[in-house]
């Protein structure tokens, strides 16, 4: 017996106005085309929907896969009503602070720290981790996109990017 692997669609997680709106606001930065704004925003979406499934995963984008994000959540309406109506709740985005700076509290109730998160050793293993965990959610992850030398500074963690429930 075999059993189907089943695709998802980040598609099917917008309405296409919004798909539409999404990627028109990508296409402001003259280096993307309409297939790298396309590409940039599904996987944002593989990425946001991962996170809002897996609260507690510590997860981070790369760079390309951010600027969708940072797109997609400066775009406030749309971006609440998304990630309301998947999951119940605002996903939050709060970058790292480089370790450069350690004089700034790196989050306001030093979360970071009690939670064992260490910001200087999450680039490439939270890329890693946040790879398998978006291909194991049944999304397809564009390789060109994720390239490991990409390690945006945000990873989705208790001091992160979202409302963890710790």
């Amino acid at each position: 017996m075999t059993t189907a692997v089943v695709i998802r669609d980040p598609k099917a997680y917008v309405t296409p106005d919004v798909w539409e709106r999404e990627v028109a606001l990508l296409l402001r930065n003259p280096e993307n085309t309409r297939d790298l704004a396309e590409a940039k925003f599904a996987q944002a979406i593989a990425f946001l929907v991962t996170c809002g499934e897996n609260p507690d995963l510590l997860m981070g984008p790369s760079e390309q896969v951010d600027e969708a994000w940072h797109s997609f959540m400066l775009d406030s309406i749309p971006y609440h009503h998304f990630t309301s109506r998947h999951f119940g709740r605002y996903i939050h985005h709060v970058p790292e602070l480089p370790a450069s700076a350690p004089s700034i509290q790196r989050f306001s109730d030093n979360k970071a720290t009690r939670d064992g998160h260490d910001p200087r050793t999450g680039g490439p293993l939270v890329l890693k981790r946040t790879i398998r965990a978006i291909m194991a959610a049944g999304f397809e992850i564009d390789p060109d996109l994720w390239g490991m030398e990409d390690a945006a500074e945000c990873n989705q963690c208790h001091a992160g990017c979202h409302d963890s429930p710790k």
